[in-house]
């Protein structure tokens, strides 16, 4: 990279010129193979997605939405989808799409999906100014590391506070990729950050119902981003110092709760009853009140090589559970009827879930008893596992009655590092226990390439074709070969 110094300082010290000098100075040429080899991972993975996530319900009213009020349509084409729209439209529905199955990418640390907000808005932008795979991947790259080390920052404060990461962080990320990929100067990248910062926003209420608002919210950034850096680049400006500024991001976001409203809490979770335990149980809450330090490249690892690629289509914090249930009963060769209770431990933010129904196909891939049921049942988890039929069968209210979820401290204390569970299944036979402190997809346990590339044949095939899927996932290998990536994304639309 052109920049030599180390970034790695506390928010105050001047956290928003740290990064746009990173962003400034990013160029691909000085990317390693390995950065290079996981942007593109990431990309065809997003892409893959997107595709799969276009034809569902909240995309295609979304779509509808933007018919009644639109004068006309746009020429930018949108993966899956058949209609062209403007760029911001575009983006909007490309990523509402790449988060509307539970199969996009995410960061770990900061509980942030990355994806689903950059590479909608890389690819639009990309195909409006004819732009190469080379400067895609270098703009997907610059977005990743801006959203993720604020939210590497903001962890855990963020999402204690009831706000969604992705949607937080993703128009700040957002922003940077599309000035990446529109050359804005310094100072745009910094006034696009101020514009796209009053633009994050987000509840996390989605998890006791509702559960469609959590797609909008990609979309939401992507566009959001793209907005924020056309705005600077016209010369609006933005909150200067807008990540540490007083009234600013970190303020808003990464402050730790008072101790009036770390009280209610525990009055809160002490007075909760029910069958499943409180999320909050043996969980002490976090202390200070400055936020985290600040920690890009080089002084930190490029945190794309560390975003993990989920293989299932349901919440990633539940995802550990999920895997342990279904190892363990195959090891054991335990039937799901032989099942008389079964013991989750795992970390609070994964617990807070355990109240989640299933009425609806979103709600249903963030619900802990119904994932934890389709588990037992079919050792495994399909987007088709969500359709209406199978959540209406009454075994699942069954299965959730002999299901607690807790989350002991010393389980808690593991995440964000990494994402325990510790499964424990009674049966006439005796009681088995499995821990598993990381699910498949992570870079502790990869997805290799040829799993990857199954995934995507596999979400593509029945909106493209296999044909199509198979020789799109080789272009997209090849991304980087593009001179003009619009034929490229052609390739994704119908």
């Amino acid at each position: 990279m052109s920049h030599a110094e180390a970034v790695a300082l506390h928010p105050a010290a001047g956290a928003t010129d740290t990064i746009v000098r990173f962003a400034s100075g990013l160029r691909y040429a000085d990317l390693s193979d390995e950065v290079r080899y996981y942007a593109r991972r990431h990309v065809l993975d997003t892409i893959g997605v997107m595709i799969a996530g276009a034809p569902g319900d909240v995309a295609t009213n979304a779509e509808k939405m933007l018919a009644g009020v639109r004068g006309g349509a746009g020429n930018i084409p949108v993966p899956g989808r058949a209609k062209r729209h403007d760029l911001l439209d575009a983006a909007f529905l490309g990523g509402t799409a790449a988060h509307g199955i539970e199969l996009d990418d995410g960061y770990r640390v900061g509980s942030a999906h990355c994806g689903c907000t950059v590479v909608p808005a890389a690819l639009s932008v990309g195909y409006a100014r004819e732009l190469s795979g080379t400067q895609i991947i270098e703009a997907v790259v610059a977005g990743y590391e801006v959203a993720i080390c604020l939210a590497r920052a903001c962890a855990p404060d963020l999402r204690q506070r009831g706000f969604h990461p992705t949607s937080v962080v993703g128009p700040l990320g957002t922003a940077v990729a599309v000035a990446k990929l529109r050359g804005l100067s310094a100072q745009q990248i910094a006034d696009a950050l101020g514009i796209a910062a009053s633009a994050s926003a987000g509840l996390f209420a989605f998890v006791n119902g509702g559960a469609d608002i959590k797609r909008l919210h990609a979309g939401h950034a992507s566009r959001e981003g793209i907005q924020a850096a056309l705005l600077a680049e016209l010369g609006v400006q933005g909150p200067p110092n807008v990540v540490e500024a007083r009234d600013g991001f970190m303020q808003a976001f990464a402050f730790g709760r008072s101790d009036k409203a770390r009280a209610a809490l525990a009055s809160e979770a002490s007075g909760q009853r029910g069958h499943f335990m409180s999320a909050r149980a043996g969980h002490s809450p976090e202390t200070g009140s400055s936020a985290r330090a600040l920690a890009l490249p080089p002084a930190a690892s490029f945190g794309i090589t560390d975003c993990y690629i989920k293989p299932y289509a349901c919440c990633r914090h539940i995802q550990p559970a999920v895997e342990a249930l279904y190892g363990l009963l195959n090891d054991e060769n335990i039937a799901a009827d032989d099942i008389k209770h079964v013991d989750v431990e795992t970390y609070r933010i994964a617990a807070e879930h355990a109240h989640t129904g299933w009425d609806d196909y979103a709600s249903a891939q963030l619900s802990f008893p119904y994932l934890m049921g389709v588990a037992a049942r079919f050792r495994g988890i399909k987007v088709h596992h969500f359709n209406e039929a199978t959540r209406r069968d009454p075994a699942f209210a069954e299965f959730a009655k002999r299901l607690t979820i807790t989350a002991p401290a010393e389980i808690d204390g593991l995440y964000p590092r990494l994402r325990p569970a510790r499964v424990t299944v009674t049966t006439p036979k005796g009681k088995f226990v499995r821990q598993a402190d990381e699910a498949l997809g992570s870079r502790i346990v990869p997805l290799d390439d040829a799993g990857l590339e199954a995934k995507f044949i596999e979400l593509v095939e029945p909106v493209l074709t296999t044909a199509r899927a198979t020789e799109l996932a080789q272009q997209l290998w090849d991304i980087e070969t593009l001179t003009d990536i619009r034929p490229l994304v052609d390739a994704t639309a119908l």
